[in-house]
């Protein structure tokens, strides 16, 4: 995850990037690559304020919160500006980008609840060849002391 002001970078610029292309008379599906990085960007900062509004520890907590806070509100009016621009294209254009938008997030969760299960299975076993290494040791250590 990167820091909001870096995110608000990164959205500002593919912003600017996506009015150029309406100003321009471009179609929605030819900045597919830009939006999308403009939607990341987008994702990135939600996080990053959903953190920094749970977070209880380190320093100038607030100042991260104000910071996220104002970087959200931009992304708000940034995504009001291109929702109003889709409808008026074709109206079931929102709609239709707002269902994959969920999907893929749907997607992007359950990717991230495998990877901390097969962290956590791989941790396990690690763990349980650990512990058994440890116990042969020991085993070969009394049994070398018993029987020289």
């Amino acid at each position: 995850m990167i820091d909001p002001v870096t995110g608000l970078a990164i959205a500002t610029s593919a912003w600017k990037i996506i009015r150029q292309g309406f100003a321009a008379g471009r179609e929605i599906e030819s900045m597919a690559k830009d939006v999308s990085r403009w939607m990341g960007a987008c994702h990135d900062i939600e996080k990053a304020h959903g953190k920094a509004k749970s977070r209880r520890f380190g320093g100038s907590v607030e100042e991260e919160a104000l910071e996220t806070w104002a970087a959200l509100k931009k992304v708000k009016q940034q995504r009001e500006e291109l929702r109003l621009y889709m409808l008026a294209i074709n109206p079931q254009a929102w709609n239709e980008l707002v269902r994959l938008e969920g999907q893929i997030r749907k997607q992007r969760i359950a990717e991230e609840a495998e990877r901390r299960r097969r962290r956590e299975e791989i941790f396990t076993w690690t763990s349980i060849v650990a512990g058994i290494s440890v116990f042969m040791i020991v085993v070969v250590l009394i049994l070398s002391r018993i029987f020289p």
